[in-house]
């Protein structure tokens, strides 16, 4: 399909379908470890709930079947190719307005970083609805039955009853800036771990016309873990605040009366960021920041890499190129 009008697309929007594309398969391949992310991030107590992903994984796959590693997976299925396609538009917009004529191999590392900052910043007006119904939905255990909101337009419907629209999907867009502001590591990381592998694999490569494709293929695979990997090692601190925020009140209504005093402090409204990062650190130590790690980069590598192997695959396919 895509070789049957690849010659009609304007240059400038194959960045944006071409990131659309690589959504769809980052979140094929990543969604169960995001879930367990998302668990382990958001339990009342740590260590009470779950003892760690392995844990968790067992205890959703016996108490909700393996479908319960995809709960929460219709938003993002819906908006992954809008947020891919928004952050890799934005980055390349970006990066050539910084860099005019200048092909992205040959682009200075830095600004492939603060093109990803930009690209960041610009994907948050679509993550931060998604993110805020994805994290509700994944932290509702048990059968459907069970469960507060039943589905994404239940939930979607709910949050903006009792808030509104910008109260109940964008009330918590700053965290969400936060951490998006951390694909500057992303793109940078990427490009650079590319180039590296390019380099070194092929400078001693005799006939670099036949092994090229699988070299770069490979080499946009790995650099995409790596890539993927420097951007939870420097958000998940951001994503944990957000992910406490985004669900606290849905925990509030689950807790017992005892308990829900350290959801809400004594005007009853919801906490800020200070007063988690001040009651995390307080109780749980830095650590208390990077629950979830585990889980997060046993996903990144997969995912981005698949990401970035699928972006690299369509670009060339319209530029009519193998991948270099």
């Amino acid at each position: 399909a895509l070789l049957s009008f690849k010659d009609s697309v304007p240059p400038t929007l194959v960045p944006w379908i071409a990131g659309s594309l690589s959504g769809c398969a980052n979140l094929l391949v990543g969604h169960p470890f995001d879930t367990i992310k998302v668990r382990l991030q958001t339990q009342p107590e740590p260590g009470k709930t779950f003892r760690g992903p392995l844990d968790c994984l067992r205890q959703t796959v016996a108490g909700e079947g393996f479908l319960g590693l995809y709960k929460g997976v219709t938003p993002p299925l819906l908006g992954k190719g809008i947020v891919h396609s928004v952050l890799f538009g934005a980055f390349e917009r970006t990066r050539v307005l910084m860099s005019p004529d200048v092909p992205r191999a040959q682009t200075s590392i830095a600004v492939v970083t603060w093109a990803g900052v930009v690209a960041g910043w610009c994907s948050v007006v679509v993550v931060t609805p998604i993110d805020q119904i994805k994290a509700y939905l994944q932290v509702q255990y048990g059968s459907s039955q069970a469960t507060k909101y039943h589905g994404v337009v239940d939930c979607t419907m709910g949050l903006v009853r009792a808030r509104g629209v910008i109260g109940g999907l964008y009330r918590f867009w700053l965290p969400t800036m936060l951490e998006m502001t951390m694909m500057g590591p992303y793109f940078g990381g990427y490009e650079a771990s590319r180039r590296y592998i390019s380099d070194t694999t092929q400078r001693g490569d005799g006939d670099k016309a036949t092994g090229s494709k699988s070299i770069l293929a490979i080499a946009s695979f790995i650099a995409g873990g790596v890539g993927g990997s420097l951007f939870w090692i420097f958000a998940l601190p951001f994503d944990a605040v957000k992910n406490q925020l985004m669900t606290q009140s849905l925990e509030a209504s689950s807790l017992t009366s005892s308990s829900t005093k350290n959801i809400t402090h004594r005007n009853g409204d919801l906490r800020t960021i200070h007063q988690i990062l001040s009651q995390t650190l307080a109780k749980q130590g830095i650590s208390g920041l990077y629950r979830g790690m585990a889980p997060a980069l046993l996903r990144t590598f997969p995912a981005n890499g698949a990401t970035f192997l699928m972006y690299e695959t369509v670009t060339n396919i319209f530029a009519g190129n193998n991948l270099k």
